[in-house]
């Protein structure tokens, strides 16, 4: 490894941090200065950075340990006593978006592997900056607040699956072969959890000091990532966060959290925004018009407003409670970037798509924060009727963005 390149390393991990730092005096999302290191530093703008090997091995790892941890804060205690409301506003969050989008670039004349992905990037919702915005604005155990989390963590997993099952079928895959694999890969890598992680909690502090157990989950994530991908044919973060979620039910819990954040948050993590950034080439775009950057960011919006919003009205939400829904819902944040960087990764899509796709992330993640405090300044949330054991949300959940 070249010494110029420790510099460099060194440099935009400080830039990283402190544009992070600045966003949090200011409260926006970290994530959203750490992009701006990247377009700042990248092709962009100043032209200091070019995409290169060694980065996409340390983004590529930031990513799987970003999901891993989201899959640690996933509850699914609480997922289930959100219940109906959630599940059937993230469904049609999921819907709505993923035709609307895929349509949209159809009628474009993009192909049908292209407007197939685009819809998939615009069925994800960002559940650490809905969290962090909703703890800022002190609703998170609100009524509409409980929904919109349940909603956002059931929705980045229906994402993940129409993610895989649409990589599936657009990369030239048999879709009997590929379905089959799936059919095969969950349920083994499931079993092998429950069952093996539980043993492990149990075994693995009586033989091993905290810096090797460490060492040995973060094995088993990678294993778990790379499985999903190679034998399970889904994306490899799937297999992160099915890992996170099987982890997160045992008691080691707690040190596996506390030990790979501080080893993502530190380095791996704010890279791989930063890279998102430098892959971002926003000269680019401008071989795609104005006004259809404006309709598609439009659809953006108004797609998981209306769907989610429409979800929670059919489970007896009032109109402002399910516009509360549906605009909590719209942030893609660093779910769009993740899904976004897979599809650039395996030439799905090209630069200047992909830099649409970091817009969308970019301002559907700076007017959510906006929009929910309008709602709440104007309207007040209706308390719970019905208490849904609120001590089981995790207050940490906005952690997946705050580094």
């Amino acid at each position: 490894m070249p010494t110029t390149f420790l510099i460099l390393l060194a440099c935009l991990l400080i830039a990283a941090k402190s544009a992070g730092w600045l966003c949090n005096r200011i409260h926006m999302p970290a994530v959203l200065g750490q992009l701006l290191v990247g377009v700042i530093a990248g092709p962009t703008l100043l032209g200091w950075v070019q995409p290169n090997a060694i980065l996409d091995t340390f983004a590529n790892i930031g990513v799987i340990l970003l999901m891993f941890i989201a899959g640690l804060e996933t509850d699914m205690q609480q997922m289930r006593q959100v219940g109906k409301a959630a599940f059937t506003s993230a469904s049609f969050g999921v819907i709505l978006p993923f035709f609307a989008g895929g349509a949209f670039a159809l009628s474009l004349g993009y192909s049908l592997p292209v407007s197939l992905f685009l819809g998939t990037v615009l069925t994800a919702t960002s559940v650490g900056i809905s969290a962090q915005t909703l703890k800022d604005l002190g609703k998170l155990k609100t009524k509409e607040g409980t929904t919109i989390l349940g909603a956002a963590v059931i929705d980045d997993v229906l994402g993940l699956i129409v993610l895989s099952i649409v990589l599936a079928f657009t990369l030239g895959q048999n879709p009997s072969w590929a379905i089959l694999k799936m059919v095969i890969y969950f349920p083994i890598a499931y079993v092998v959890g429950h069952f093996g992680f539980p043993i492990l909690s149990k075994w693995l502090p009586k033989m091993l000091a905290l810096e090797a157990r460490i060492g040995v989950i973060l094995a088993l994530v990678l294993l778990y990532a790379w499985s999903a991908q190679s034998l399970g044919n889904v994306a490899a973060i799937t297999g992160a966060y099915i890992a996170g979620i099987l982890v997160s039910r045992t008691e080691m819990r707690e040190w596996v959290h506390d030990g790979l954040s501080k080893m993502g948050y530190s380095l791996f993590v704010p890279l791989f925004f930063v890279y998102v950034g430098i892959q971002s080439n926003f000269q680019s775009i401008s071989f795609i018009p104005l006004t259809l950057l404006i309709v598609f960011v439009a659809i953006a919006v108004v797609s998981k407003v209306v769907g989610c919003g429409f979800g929670a009205f059919l489970c007896n939400f009032n109109p402002r409670e399910s516009l509360t829904v549906g605009v909590g819902m719209i942030s893609r944040g660093e779910v769009a970037l993740i899904t976004g960087t897979i599809g650039l990764q395996a030439k799905l899509i090209n630069q200047s798509i992909f830099s649409v796709v970091v817009l969308i992330a970019l301002i559907t993640t700076l007017i959510t924060p906006l929009l929910l405090k309008l709602l709440y300044i104007f309207q007040p949330p209706t308390p719970m009727v019905k208490p849904l054991s609120i001590e089981a949300i995790p207050e940490d959940i906005g952690e997946v963005i705050q580094s």
